[in-house]
């Protein structure tokens, strides 16, 4: 009897649920039935069993067979694994040779848009090849049934997930356009009560290990005391801790603790409630639950939904809390967070950088060292005298240069002098005809003029002398022994000089004072008296000692900063320094301080400042 006979007998209860079949598992049975019984009416087919697989994570998952209390064999799963890999129908097993039957496993992929969803295979022990191929047709054309029933699935697949992906897309939209908080999760919640078609459904955060209602939809304000309040916390508390969807009442076989949800629900009269666990940044950070009549059941698709929409919505509303929270809430979780990662578990890095920071800090704490000020310094000479010119002139001779050392007395400059020696002959030459004049007057005994006569000879002696002062002050000769700081005229002989203009500095030689440029926040700390060491730029190796002997009391900018003159002479051999050299100096200020005291000195005192500004400190 074919599978045409019986259908025509009345037995088509397997094609009215092929085609009447709503999901895939149902497809799946009845079409295993109708392949199975199409094989058996093939003469030496020898059918076992027939089975559709579904692929999941890159292996077949049995979600139909014929006879149902059959498993597939291992020859089933490996061809069903490599017609996977391949793309192609497979057979594994023992061929049928003459005269001795076969064992096989067959399986045909199933492709939807170039994808494998799923296989069909059938188990066998075929007389001959001819027998085996006719049978690989026939489920090859069979196929065409569960491709198309997969394909249907995808597509109710596809509209599920773009259904769902619309509720949680307006959801969101709903919270984003808020600003605040409060405001956006109480329109949250309400616009999810009027998509859903619920009377009630409530939001909740955790905080401190419990959950507080932070909105119901359609209230505007609530008081925590309420009875429903503290049973919604409930509520929302039991799922958070089962870390789960919590359904009351629940038909299915799963075990859940549902006593708080029975509770809300017989005291408010909700019929079916529904709470979904809310998930953002590594934590459960709250609840959602929804209450329906007992009317108006929730689906297991509308279950589905909930949960999506719950688990987008949640990172969108905790991230609006957190920027909603006082700065000094925000500050306050910050330091609970690192104290957590610190004594908890993980974030080893962390743990050893702190301990070495500890460690640092109780050292540098216990450590005692000098308190030392480093400035800039340079090299003056201890008095420094000025050379220049009495009256205008000409340089006629500069013989010396800065950096040569000169003996008191050695000529420094030479103006021109030649005008003042011509001035000087035509004196003496006034004087010598006045001398013949008042010899004359003597000679004569006129006594008027022989005074006349001795006064203009005094006048020309007196004019004389000044002209010889003169001559003498146009070479100008060191006042002591020292050394040239300044002034170079060995390309300006033959220039004209003015009447005070320096020429030369002069400074005494091995007798020097240091100026330090000490910054204005550590001034304080300078007394005269206090000593230091200096080195300078060309004598790097060498210290020279110095004490302080004047603090100059005005301030001037220097390279960006405000700087204060301290002045110090130096002491022990000076015979390399040079007035003008550069360098550093270091200031002895304590010589028993706390390092960390010394090293946070000036994060203290910006601090101090900045807190009086603000008025937070007197």
């Amino acid at each position: 009897m074919t599978a045409e006979t019986r259908i025509a007998e009345g037995v088509e209860s397997p094609w009215r649920a092929l085609v009447t079949a709503e999901g895939l598992h149902d497809a799946a049975t009845a079409w295993t039935a109708l392949m199975l019984a199409r094989v058996e009416d093939m003469p030496g087919a020898a059918p076992i069993a027939c089975s559709v697989f579904l692929m999941r994570d890159g292996s077949p998952v049995l979600i139909g067979t014929t006879p149902e209390a059959r498993s597939p064999g291992s020859e089933m799963i490996s061809a069903a694994r490599s017609a996977h890999d391949q793309g192609r129908a497979v057979v594994r097993g023992r061929m049928p040779e003459q005269g001795q039957a076969g064992a096989v496993a067959a399986a045909v992929p199933l492709e939807v848009d170039g994808t494998v969803l799923g296989l069909v295979g059938l188990e066998m022990r075929p007389v001959d090849r001819g027998i085996l191929s006719h049978t690989m047709r026939n489920l090859q054309w069979g196929a065409a049934w569960m491709r198309d029933a997969m394909r249907a699935e995808q597509s109710r697949a596809d509209a599920k997930r773009h259904e769902q992906a619309v509720h949680a897309l307006n959801a969101v939209v709903t919270v984003a356009e808020r600003e605040a908080f409060p405001t956006a999760a109480r329109a949250a919640v309400t616009d999810l009560a009027t998509r859903f078609g619920c009377d009630r459904v409530s939001l909740g955060l955790r905080r401190f290990g419990r959950t507080r209602v932070a909105a119901v939809s359609h209230s505007a304000q609530f008081s925590r005391r309420m009875a429903l309040i503290r049973q919604l916390a409930g509520a929302m508390d039991e799922a958070v801790d089962q870390r789960a969807t919590v359904l009351w009442p629940d038909e299915t076989e799963v075990v859940m603790a549902t006593r708080a949800h029975a509770q809300l629900g017989q005291a408010e009269g909700a019929g079916h409630i529904f709470t979904v666990p809310l998930w953002a940044r590594d934590a459960f950070v709250g609840a959602i639950t929804f209450e329906r009549p007992a009317d108006n059941p929730f689906a297991q698709d509308e279950l589905d939904m909930l949960e999506a929409v719950a688990t987008v919505i949640a990172p969108v509303l905790e991230e609006k809390r957190r920027a909603d929270r006082w700065i000094i809430t925000k500050a306050g979780e910050v330091v609970r967070t690192q104290f957590a990662r610190l004594v908890g578990p993980g974030y080893l890095g962390r743990k050893a950088l702190v301990t070495v920071l500890i460690l640092l800090v109780a050292t540098f704490w216990l450590l005692r060292a000098d308190y030392r000020i480093s400035a800039d310094a340079r090299v003056e000479g201890a008095v420094q005298r000025i050379v220049a010119p009495a009256f205008d002139g000409f340089v006629a001779e500069a013989p010396v240069r800065p950096g040569d050392r000169v003996a008191q007395g050695d000529l420094l400059v030479r103006l021109d002098d030649r005008e003042l020696a011509l001035e000087r002959l035509r004196l003496v030459t006034a004087r010598a005809r006045q001398q013949i004049e008042f010899d004359s007057a003597v000679a004569a005994r006129d006594r008027a003029e022989t005074r006349i006569r001795a006064s203009q000879i005094e006048q020309a002696d007196a004019q004389i002398a000044l002209i010889d002062e003169q001559v003498e002050r146009t070479r100008m000769r060191a006042p002591f022994d020292g050394l040239i700081v300044s002034g170079d005229l060995s390309q300006s002989i033959g220039s004209a000089v003015d009447r005070g203009e320096p020429l030369l500095s002069i400074a005494p030689d091995g007798e020097y004072r240091v100026i330090l440029d000490v910054d204005e926040r550590q001034i304080r700390d300078v007394e005269v008296g206090q000593t230091g060491e200096l080195r300078v730029t060309a004598l790097p190796e060498t210290t020279f000692p110095f004490e302080i002997t004047a603090i100059t009391p005005v301030a001037r900018y220097r390279d960006g900063q405000t700087v204060f003159e301290v002045k110090a002479t130096p002491s022990g051999d000076l015979s390399a320094l040079r007035p003008g050299m550069e360098g550093a100096g270091r200031l002895l200020i304590d010589t028993d301080r706390r390092v960390i005291a010394i090293w946070s000195r000036p994060i203290r005192d910006w601090t101090r400042l900045k807190l009086w500004q603000m008025g937070l400190v007197e």
